[in-house]
């Protein structure tokens, strides 16, 4: 072999022995970890759960064995034990149930009262040199109510577009799993999924709960809500909602006229344009028909006013815009009446009506008034009767008979004085 390939697998040797190195520095362990959730909210009556896993430098491992008592101190690192691994008189009642020997701190508290809430730190004691206590602690929280589960997507109002496929999930932690809950949804939408226990990223246990449905308009400002019950010891539920805003392209949109009837030129016609739209409609368009079926754009708003003539009769459609698409209104007829007759003309024909009513009105007091007058008067003449006329003098019936003699001396006379017919 030539002294340049020696030289080749000489540099290759000690590269892939470099990377072995370098792997092997990444598998090695050389700091103190544990992992555990920060914070705990458990309620009132049931136990306290806390998944826990920690990690020591290699240098440790050898003295890891089943001699190496686990210990929970609170307040702080350095605060008082209050329960340990080895023996059965603590300050508080629980069990470390995970193995020591495998790095698992697992451990179950019982009976806190409503309202405890305190801080808890893990130490490992053992032969030293493994003696050491943990820096991060555990928040543990008490609380007389159910916490109330997590809906996600995590938000109050969520908008959504019609026709999209929804997957709403429900879920809770199980802080102590020998109590489990159970979820329930209002309303119950679509396919609901079979709830399911998982695990967090610090071990801790979920029920979760799913639903999927189709949005529809009809879901719009709808609240769904997702509640959490305890049956053991008759804990009141508590839920998280969601309210949904469906967003939805323009629909049933229609034009209206008013008046709808025929008018007569000079007066003033208004159509008016209503549709459901989420978001609300953005631009309203009014197009004529021009006869032929094409539409002419005429404006734009929700309401068109017009002044009735000849060109402005014809079919009128709406049209509506917003964000997810447009709609439009079937026709509408404006009509405009054949009579040409002027204002000015029906001003003049209302007055001569009205001067003829009030001619009549006072020709009927007047021919009222005379009544009454003639009525009075005979009221007060009073009726011409026989005992009337037997009462009258002697002078004047002699004037009358005279004038009765007179009259028929005078009639013969004219008869004598006539030339008689032979």
């Amino acid at each position: 072999m030539s002294g340049l390939k020696v030289l080749v697998v000489i540099i290759w040797m000690l590269r892939e022995c470099a990377l072995c190195v370098l792997i092997y520095a990444g598998a090695a362990s050389n700091k103190w970890e544990i992992k555990m959730p920060k914070k705990i909210d458990a309620i009132s009556g049931l136990c306290v759960q806390i998944p826990c896993q920690f990690e020591i430098p290699d240098s440790f491992k050898q003295s890891l064995n089943n001699l190496v008592e686990g210990i929970w101190k609170k307040i702080s690192a350095e605060g008082p034990n209050v329960l340990s691994s080895k023996t059965t008189v603590s300050l508080l009642k629980g069990n470390v149930i995970g193995n020591i020997s495998d790095k698992n701190c697992t451990t179950v508290f019982y009976s806190f009262p409503d309202g405890f809430s305190e801080t808890f730190f893990f130490r490992l004691q053992g032969p030293e040199p493994l003696l050491y206590t943990f820096q991060q602690g555990i928040n543990i929280t008490v609380h007389k109510d159910v916490p109330p589960p997590i809906l996600s997507p995590y938000v109050q109002v969520m908008e959504v577009l019609e026709g999209t496929r929804l997957t709403l999930t429900c879920s809770t932690v199980i802080s102590c799993p020998s109590v489990q809950p159970q979820l329930q949804w209002n309303p119950q939408l679509g396919e609901k999924l079979t709830p399911a226990l998982q695990e967090d990223e610090f071990g801790q246990t979920l029920l979760a709960s799913s639903q999927m449905f189709n949005v529809t308009p009809l879901n719009d400002q709808l609240k769904i809500s997702c509640s959490v019950l305890y049956y053991q010891g008759a804990k009141r539920p508590a839920e998280t909602s969601i309210t949904l805003r469906v967003l939805y392209a323009p629909r049933n949109t229609i034009a209206l006229v008013s008046p709808s009837d025929p008018v007569y030129e000079g007066s003033m016609v208004v159509l008016s344009c209503h549709s459901d739209a989420n978001p609300a409609v953005q631009r309203y368009e009014w197009y004529k028909d021009s006869g032929s079926g094409k539409l002419e754009l005429q404006n734009q708003g929700q309401t068109l006013t017009l002044i009735a003539k000849s060109t402005v009769q014809g079919l009128y459609v709406c049209r509506v815009h917003n964000i997810h698409g447009t709609d439009r209104s079937r026709p509408v007829a404006v009509g405009i009446n054949s009579c040409q007759c002027s204002i000015a003309l029906y001003t003049i024909c209302g007055l001569l009506t009205l001067f003829l009513i009030l001619i009549t009105a006072v020709d009927l007091v007047k021919y009222k008034s005379l009544l009454n007058r003639l009525e009075v008067s005979e009221s007060l003449r009073g009726p011409m009767t026989y005992s009337t006329l037997h009462g009258t003098s002697d002078t004047v019936y002699n004037v009358i008979q005279t004038r009765a003699s007179r009259s028929e001396d005078d009639y013969e006379n004219r008869n004598l004085g006539k030339p008689h017919p032979k």
